[in-house]
């Protein structure tokens, strides 16, 4: 049985565009992803996945929806959904169609489905996960893993293409005039240590509108989200998850008219375990509660970033130094003292934190990784370096806002090798450009010079050296 729901999904006029565009394509960086839901007659449901532009310039994307997957697979367990694309077209969308989005424009694609059969001897399939596959030109991952928003799948599973504009478009003042939307802040434990089996995090909740759905405890409904906050070095991809968050400790601080406040703490060490299958990455976390207004679900109330960032598979704490024109450095070490003869291992990472200006450098994956470092001595002294370590190869790559590049280097590829006892200062410079690209010639403008905070570590004899210890404490910075 198909469902007809192109009248509602339609009804925001957008842009169509063919062939010749006077913009790119989005990258990979450009679009950011939230989830909504609809319920419609006779038990039909419609899941929107919600892409909007993120940068400052206007891009466009391929209307194609891409790929559905479903975790289990319901082919192998006998019961096969059949998928229905470009169903508006009878099955003959335009392939080349295109969606110009301007910044902080969205774009949304739907999946609808009944969650009862129609035919009682109907399957019916219940998935734990769901993902989405970009166009070819963002290359973006999305996926959702939520009992909630997941209903059965007791029908033929319609993809429309992207349309323009947010599937929801009301606003929860529209929906429930006078009603407040709810706060959730972060309240995590700054003590804590974090390791990949353990990130507690902690956020207190206040739903003044009453609009949260609450589970069988009487207690909010958590997602967290997580981004990868740099694209993937392997496949060049950026991946968005959202996870209905399953365990949660809660506590109720106070209730009344005003509204009531929760205070929550769960886990979310599965989420980046199971997410990744490298041992590094740079990730953005945000928190969402579910609610529920006349069968609209919508998430709601998500608190500022939190961003964690992991280091052969331990998390690592980013030290950034001072804003040049919006973009940092950050430089971590290990541990305070190293054994003479031993290198240094230099944790460095790169944000364009809010640049306005397009930030243009030579890629950090490549050699040179387009930064330098600095060394002295317990004096204040420069150390000399042997400079023949980078042949020079790779390409220009512009740095859109809020994407962290980690380059893990040593001192001994950076040309250094202490070989004296002492206390040394090391300091990380990157030289990025906004002249439009990676070279100065013709130009007048001049590359920014953008320094990490000094971090000082001691060489020691092997006889003096303290039993190392595992530094797996780690990062919480929160922007």
């Amino acid at each position: 049985m198909r469902v007809c729901w192109l009248p509602l999904l339609l009804l925001v006029a957008g842009t169509t565009f063919a062939q010749s565009q006077p913009v790119q394509p989005c990258p990979t960086d450009a679009l950011d992803a939230t989830f909504q839901a609809l319920e419609g007659p006779d038990h039909s449901y419609g899941l929107a996945l919600n892409i909007r532009n993120i940068t400052g310039e206007a891009c466009w994307i391929a209307a194609y929806p891409g790929g559905t997957g479903m975790v289990p697979d319901p082919d192998s367990s006998g019961a096969w959904v059949k998928i229905c694309y470009h169903c508006e077209e009878n099955g003959r969308g335009p392939s080349d169609a295109r969606i110009t989005l301007a910044p902080g424009e969205y774009a949304h694609q739907t999946r609808i489905w009944n969650t009862l059969p129609v035919q009682p001897a109907s399957k019916c399939v219940s998935m734990t996960e769901m993902s989405w596959d970009g166009s070819f030109e963002s290359n973006s991952r999305f996926w959702l893993f939520s009992p909630s928003l997941l209903k059965p799948i007791c029908s033929q599973l319609s993809t429309t293409d992207y349309a323009a504009g947010e599937f929801l478009l009301d606003s929860v003042a529209s929906l429930e005039p006078g009603r407040r939307e709810p706060l959730i802040l972060w309240a995590n434990d700054q003590s804590i240590d974090y390791t990949r089996d353990n990130i507690p995090l902690r956020v207190t909740v206040e739903d003044p509108g009453h609009l949260l759905i609450l589970d069988q405890r009487s207690c909010p409904q958590l997602f967290v989200r997580v981004r990868d906050a740099t694209p993937s070095r392997s496949a060049f991809y950026r991946a968005t998850r959202v996870d209905e968050i399953q365990i949660t400790k809660c506590r109720v601080e106070g209730a009344g008219a005003a509204g009531t406040r929760y205070v929550m703490d769960f886990d979310v060490s599965h989420v980046l375990g199971q997410k990744h299958d490298e041992n590094k990455g740079e990730y953005t976390l945000s928190v969402s509660s579910l609610a529920k207004l006349k069968g609209r679900y919508l998430l709601l109330g998500a608190t500022d970033g939190l961003h964690l960032s992991k280091v052969n598979d331990k998390l690592v704490r980013r030290h950034w130094g001072s804003q040049v024109e919006g973009v940092a450095v950050s430089l971590t070490l290990e541990k305070d003292i190293y054994e003479l003869g031993s290198d240094v291992p230099l944790h460095i990472a790169l944000e364009n934190v809010s640049s306005r200006a397009v930030i243009f450098a030579m890629d950090p994956y490549y050699d040179p990784p387009g930064v330098s470092v600095e060394l002295q001595d317990g004096s204040g002294n420069s150390i000399p370096f042997d400079s023949s370590g980078w042949m020079g190869h790779g390409f220009c790559h512009s740095f859109l806002p809020g994407v962290v590049f980690p380059i893990e280097l040593t001192l001994s590829q950076m040309g250094f090798r202490p070989d004296r006892p002492g206390d040394y200062t090391v300091v990380a410079t990157w030289r990025p450009s906004r002249a439009g690209g990676c070279f100065f010639t013709g130009t007048t403008a001049e590359p920014l010079a953008v320094r990490s905070s000094p971090v000082t570590f001691r060489m020691v004899d092997r006889a003096a050296a303290p039993k190392a210890t595992e530094a797996d404490s780690l990062n919480i910075s929160q922007r």
